[in-house]
């Protein structure tokens, strides 16, 4: 069975120069992929044609014109209420329309969850997104969340998010029971912030393979799949001992 993925192609820091190229990329990688362009379609065919791999797939690609672009640093709540035909809105609401099983952009983080909470709405026990990432580790994969959708989280909230990447990781990594941690200033029952001592607690009365705290070094990491950070200053932290680790 073919999956139907919808791409901003436009969006990015360099646009439909590159957003063509990766998906010609990807169709020549996965042989059950289609995939539809949203943006300017002259600009998408003459990239197209610049390309002669990209024929071969031609029976698995498709064009959907959008006449505005969403820049980089524009006002998530502005593109929201006035770029309705936006390469990214244009591309989201295709996905509404069952027209493409998922949509992928690399345009405004930002811009890209006000439209899709607007447009796709969250199911049912969900209040907010949130943005996961697969980070390898010296065993395999850990996956960190929320990355940037949420500045501040409630302990409800990262309670969603570790259901979220839990279930994600079930079945996208094939492991029946993932593990989920909550970063911390140490792994000691005492330690922490109030909001992350209450989320603690919720995740413990939850159905969740909760392993409790973690800390932000690779032997933490490393033995665990899914983790939640309660803060922004929890990502500069995990960051900051990646940059270290790499420079020594």
């Amino acid at each position: 069975m073919a999956i139907k993925v919808s791409i901003d192609a436009s969006g990015g820091d360099y646009g439909i120069s590159i957003t063509i190229v990766a998906g010609i990329k990807a169709l020549d990688i996965f042989s059950d992929l289609e995939l539809v362009f949203v943006g300017d379609k002259f600009s998408i065919q003459t990239e197209l044609n610049k390309h002669h791999s990209s024929q071969k797939f031609s029976k698995r690609f498709s064009i959907v014109h959008a006449s505005e672009i969403i820049a980089m640093d524009e006002s998530p709540s502005s593109a929201l209420r006035k770029k309705k035909d936006a390469s990214m809105r244009v591309a989201i609401n295709l996905v509404k329309d069952n027209t493409v099983n998922a949509c992928v952009s690399a345009g405004n983080t930002g811009a890209l969850m006000a439209i899709s909470r607007f447009v796709l709405k969250t199911i049912e026990g969900i209040d907010r997104p949130a943005i996961m990432g697969r980070m390898p580790t010296m065993y395999g994969y850990t996956h960190m969340l929320d990355l940037g959708a949420n500045v501040d989280s409630k302990p409800k909230s990262l309670v969603e998010f570790a259901t979220m990447g839990s279930i994600t990781v079930k079945y996208t990594e094939n492991i029946n029971s993932p593990t989920v941690g909550l970063l911390n200033i140490g792994e000691e029952e005492m330690k922490g912030s109030d909001n992350t001592k209450k989320t603690s607690e919720l995740l413990k009365n939850s159905n969740l393979n909760y392993v409790g705290f973690i800390e932000g070094d690779d032997n933490s990491l490393a033995h665990r799949t899914t983790w939640l950070r309660s803060d922004l200053m929890d990502l500069k932290v995990i960051l900051h001992l990646k940059l270290v680790k790499v420079w020594r």
